[in-house]
């Protein structure tokens, strides 16, 4: 097998390979001797190339062959597993510059959390999601769902009003606020759409559990006499009710 020489001009054989392709006689290329050299020559402004003096004699004819070369995943170890990582990292859906799933999730929750003023019905609203947001009549919706939710009631005189109460639970240690949709009389509602509790995540699951109020929260099944109520009467695209 063709001896491989370090990629750093030292002459000497390499013994340490990095993901750029070069090798190096050191675990560190700073160690190498020829790159201090030429690192020295780059600084005093006299380097012109590769420094062929620094080569042992009896090296100097050797070619300098990159590790790699020829080299698949099939055919090398340290080439698969390179592979598989990058492979993992694309699946994972992660940046590769310090993502993981656990920070995402925790931008997400801080994201959910965010709460802005209302400035027409003087309530908070959710700062995210993917729902169709707008106003209707002077309440904000979060989503179509709200939306259907709210011209029912408004359309049936059933009175409720957009809820601007946080109230404390707590997650992992910490003191957290959760703001129900709306109120009913002494009654909360919250529309959490095609979720179930089973589907939910943890930190949702404890805002329920620890809330000390009357709630009422609506999951799919739940939401379909408001959907197909408002669907039947202004068909699919109900959303271009918003103001």
């Amino acid at each position: 097998m063709e001896k491989i020489i370090c990629s750093y001009g030292c002459g000497k054989e390499a013994n340490y390979f990095f993901k750029t392709g070069k090798g190096c006689c050191e675990k560190s290329p700073n160690s190498c001797e020829g790159k201090r050299n030429k690192d020295s020559e780059k600084k005093k402004g006299t380097f012109k190339g590769t420094p062929y003096w620094s080569l042992p004699e009896e090296k100097r004819t050797l070619p300098i062959i990159s590790w790699n070369k020829g080299l698949t995943k099939e055919t090398d170890k340290r080439i698969f597993e390179y592979s598989k990582k990058i492979s993992n990292t694309l699946k994972s859906g992660t940046s590769g510059r310090g993502s993981t799933p656990e920070i995402e999730e925790e931008r997400k929750r801080k994201i959910s959390e965010t709460m802005k003023k209302n400035p027409l019905s003087g309530g908070l609203r959710k700062g995210s999601g993917r729902g169709k947001k707008g106003r209707y009549k002077g309440y904000w919706c979060d989503s179509s769902w709200e939306l259907a939710w709210v011209i029912y009631n408004i359309e049936h005189n059933i009175k409720f009003e957009r809820n601007n109460v946080g109230f404390e639970y707590e997650y992992k240690e910490q003191k957290r606020k959760y703001h129900p949709d709306f109120l009913i009389t002494e009654t909360y509602y919250e529309i959490k759409g095609r979720r179930s509790f089973e589907k939910m995540d943890d930190e949702n699951k404890e805002k329920i559990k620890q809330f000390k109020f009357n709630l009422k929260v609506l999951y799919e099944k739940d939401m379909k006499p408001y959907l197909t109520y408002v669907i039947s009467k202004y068909g699919k695209d109900y959303i271009k009710l918003y103001e």
